[in-house]
């Protein structure tokens, strides 16, 4: 009788559990983020030693249903910071020494429409057409918390706001996708508050060759030849610029690992390394690079350490050559799931000058 009595009182709770989400609904996150870092010491002239900045990244998805979606992702960021568009360095996210560099300047700040795609997905697969960021590598990402400079780095190669589409196999702990898509010259590739201005479609920059003639192919996982907590990814990605002289095909691979090596269940250790080389980088004909992340990273309760070591070489027969290193120590902790705080203190050559930093991050991600 007290078994009866406890499933029906029970049971609408059960019920409540298991009842289908109503749709549609919106779902999704937003990472806030402020940094400030120092030039401590430099060989460069006309360099501001302060810098600081707000970023912000909202993840919005209204969800028609159990399969179907519409995904974006946002950015507000300051323009003279990050992605800059060189146009000596296309690729180029962020340069570290700059004579432009200040403390919260409001007036830089900027509104970018990264992602604005149509998602489809249930248990085998995921479709996706629109505006998106195709994958290629995972060093860049902000949640391997290597420090507080070195996504900074590898966010060069990060394959960003492209048009088109790509198609995902979501099998048992991997996945592979497939993309194709060209650079996005739309309006959508300006920026609100304070204007970036359009990409121009008509420069020879790699993937702008044409209407879905560039594309990548990757492949994502863990516990890699059955070794458990054993990440991985592979990448190959192939940009058109069309038949202009002097410009050729870019062609990059990348491989990449990680091992979560558990100590107790408050210790960890992750060994981590991304390689990349990409050939034609840019478009330009035998403009070849090279990016290499080698770090670990220790991990006990709510604390992080890490040192890293971050290369980018550049040979570009038509210019110098660059060889830009970065060496950083970084500790952090987690005040809770969603507060973290990281500092680091780093020995940069980049352009053929090298110096001193130090930089601080505290992040927050809010989901909903």
């Amino acid at each position: 009788m007290k078994k009866l009595l406890a499933i029906f009182l029970l049971f609408p709770y059960a019920l409540y559990a298991e009842a289908p989400k109503q749709f549609p609904n919106v779902t999704g996150d937003v990472l806030m983020q402020m940094q400030a870092d120092r030039v401590i010491s430099t060989n460069k002239e006309g360099v501001s030693p302060n810098n600081g900045f707000i970023y912000i990244e909202p993840n919005i998805s209204l969800n028609f249903n159990r399969n179907w979606s519409t995904k974006t992702q946002w950015r507000l960021q300051p323009n003279n910071v990050l992605t800059t568009r060189d146009s000596t360095n296309t690729e180029r996210y962020r340069t570290l020494f700059q004579s432009d560099r200040s403390l919260l300047n409001v007036r830089q700040e900027a509104l970018l429409v990264e992602e604005l795609k149509i998602n489809f997905e249930n248990e085998d697969m995921r479709f996706f057409a629109g505006k998106f960021d195709p994958t290629f590598g995972t060093a860049w990402r902000k949640s391997k918390r290597i420090g507080v400079f070195a996504s900074q780095f590898n966010e060069d190669y990060n394959l960003r706001e492209k048009l088109g589409a790509g198609i995902t196999a979501l099998l048992e702990g991997s996945q592979i996708t497939f993309n194709t898509f060209m650079n996005d010259t739309t309006g959508l590739s300006n920026s609100a508050i304070n204007k970036r201005g359009s990409a121009n479609g008509s420069s020879k920059v790699s993937g702008n060759g044409g209407a879905m003639s560039s594309y990548s192919l990757s492949m994502e996982g863990k516990n890699l030849f059955g070794i458990e907590n054993w990440f991985y990814n592979f990448g190959y990605r192939s940009l058109s610029v069309g038949k202009i002289e002097g410009r050729s095909r870019e062609i990059g691979r990348v491989i990449g690992s990680e091992y979560l090596y558990k100590i107790s269940r408050d210790t960890s250790i992750i060994p981590l390394m991304e390689i990349v080389q990409i050939g034609n980088f840019g478009g330009e004909t035998s403009r070849n690079a090279r990016y290499a992340t080698l770090a670990i990273i220790g991990k006990y309760s709510a604390w992080t350490a890490s040192a890293s070591v971050v290369s980018r070489d550049i040979n570009q027969p038509q210019r110098s050559d660059s060889s830009d290193r970065q060496i950083q120590f970084s500790i952090g902790y987690k005040f809770t799931d969603n507060f973290t705080v990281d500092i680091s203190r780093a020995n940069v050559r980049e352009d053929g000058k090298s110096g001193g930093l130090i930089g601080t991050t505290l992040s927050y991600l809010y989901k909903f």
